[in-house]
């Protein structure tokens, strides 16, 4: 009886051992486990078109707007040479941002930004419901404090010219140019310097006139071949009158007529009629 007894406490003792050494490996491993599923990294969405803006952008010249057309086109970029990575439907909230030309950027509610064409952006409406007026560049815009450059080509007395001209413009109504003029002609070329104001009576105009009043030197280089002859270099005045029509808020297309009257050393004045078409672009 007594080794009965023995028997049944050390397999009972040793059962018990058994027991807590499986539980402890259970353990291990599913801690092992659970350390395991903890240390694997989850990497976060990410959208290369996102810019991290908060809810409301804040800068000062932001509005938002309600989209009323059926959608419009947001590109990367403002020009039509950029893709279209997002389109924005009815009734979706943007931002209007800033203005480049004819193009506006906006932040979407998406929180995507990217490029509209003004002229998409023609039902759009506040935070009252009224309708939002984005305004077109046109030669409006154009009025004073602006420095310009253009390039013109013509006729110059039977010879073809190509010239270049450096503007400010004071006022709607009037600018002053530097001018400068090459002249190549069959029988001698001429290199022209002239200081001229431009004065545009209409200048709201879609088509508006000018006249020019100037001075400047002309260098006339006879092409002679067989008696070597001198260069001549006379004072020039010009009188001229002009139209200009813009074709955006920094582009010009005009075309001119002038006379220049050569103060020469000679008996006779010379007077030489000058045709050109060329462009301005405001600075």
């Amino acid at each position: 009886m007594l080794k009965l007894h023995r028997f049944l406490h050390s397999s009972f003792f040793a059962a018990t051992l058994f027991l807590c050494a499986a539980g402890e490996v259970v353990a291990e491993d599913t801690a092992g486990q659970g350390s395991v599923e903890e240390s694997v990294p989850v990497e976060p969405e990410t959208d290369s078109d996102i810019t991290n803006y908060s809810e409301n952008p804040d800068p000062a010249d932001a509005e938002l707007v309600t989209l009323g057309n059926t959608f419009i086109n947001i590109y990367r970029g403002p020009g039509r040479g950029y893709p279209i990575f997002y389109v924005a439907e009815y009734g979706e909230k943007i931002w209007l941002l800033k203005r480049r030309t004819d193009w506006v950027k906006v932040l979407t509610s998406r929180n995507k930004t990217g490029w509209v064409r003004v002229d998409e952006l023609r039902e759009i409406y506040g935070e009252n419901g009224e309708l939002v007026r984005v305004p077109l560049p046109d030669f409006n815009g154009v009025d004073d404090g602006y420095f310009y450059l253009g390039l013109h080509y013509g006729d110059f007395a039977g010879a073809n010219s190509l010239g270049v001209n450096l503007g400010y413009q004071f006022t709607a109504n009037l600018s002053t140019e530097l001018r400068a003029t090459q002249a190549v002609g069959e029988f001698s070329d001429s290199q022209v310097y002239q200081v001229a104001l431009v004065h545009q009576p209409f200048p709201r105009w879609k088509v508006s006139p000018y006249f020019v009043l100037g001075a400047g030197v002309n260098i006339t280089s006879p092409n002679a071949t067989i008696v070597a002859t001198e260069d001549r270099q006379d004072t020039v005045m010009l009188t001229g009158l002009g139209l200009r029509t813009y074709l955006s808020r920094r582009f010009a297309v005009r075309a001119e007529y002038t006379n220049h009257y050569l103060l020469t050393t000679r008996e006779n004045n010379q007077e030489i009629v000058e045709w050109k078409l060329g462009f301005d672009v405001y600075l």
